[in-house]
């Protein structure tokens, strides 16, 4: 979910990149879309795809999606569709469900200063993961995390105040913007994620968090894997 700088080089450590099952991007703002370039390098040129898989990794992208990477390939290569050689680029249609990896994603609108989707997935199994992406506080998000297992949410903000001061603009939640999300959609398990790091930072989204979600709160660190139901 999402490929943002550095997402490329970390996907060894957990999977051969070779056996992607595909990458779902969010928005398109660089830091959540910009690593897919890297990654394309890391597929063109290293171990091809096994036999079963489908021989270009699918890229689920927003609607738009496709026609603004191919404008990325033509500024990178002077090729509008550079990266499809590799990536076999797909749209999906907020609302509905898509069929990812054997898990059911259903992507829903949220606010956000662009258009900008969370991510519900769904195992077989049952067990919901749900991810923000980028959004400010707005009702959609709150639907998209209802019952959720796990909810892996954005914090991008210390406080509301450092948004724009007109909730109809504003983009990003503070972690207790987020715990009240996770509050009042009735989640298990709140993770907060896109935060401002730091030990005193750190504290700080924990602190907020608490004063409005009653469940488990914890920070995304790297490389941490956390059981969803």
């Amino acid at each position: 979910m999402d490929c943002g700088p550095g997402t490329a080089g970390q996907i060894a450590l957990h999977v051969p990149p070779n056996r992607l099952d595909g990458v779902a991007i969010s928005h398109l703002h660089p830091d959540h879309y910009f690593d897919l370039v890297a990654l394309y390098y890391v597929l063109k040129f290293g171990t091809p795809r096994p036999a079963g898989y489908p021989s270009r990794l699918p890229v689920w992208m927003p609607p738009g999606g496709r026609e603004f990477l191919d404008r990325l390939g033509q500024l990178i290569a002077d090729t509008p569709a550079m990266l499809e050689d590799v990536f076999d680029l797909r749209e999906y249609a907020a609302g509905t469900n898509t069929a990812i990896g054997g898990l059911t994603f259903t992507f829903v609108a949220v606010q956000h200063y662009i258009a900008s989707h969370a991510m519900r997935v769904r195992s077989d199994a049952g067990p919901v993961l749900v991810f923000s992406s980028d959004a400010a506080p707005c009702s959609q998000l709150v639907s998209a995390a209802r019952d959720a297992d796990l909810f892996l949410c954005e914090s991008a903000m210390l406080e509301a105040s450092q948004d724009d001061p007109d909730p109809a603009k504003r983009g990003h939640l503070s972690a207790r913007e987020a715990g009240a999300a996770a509050a009042e959609a009735n989640v298990k398990r709140l993770v907060i994620t896109h935060y401002r790091s730091g030990d005193e930072y750190d504290s700080h989204h924990l602190r907020a968090a608490r004063e409005t979600f009653n469940g488990p709160v914890d920070l995304a660190r790297p490389g941490q894997t956390y059981d969803v139901g």
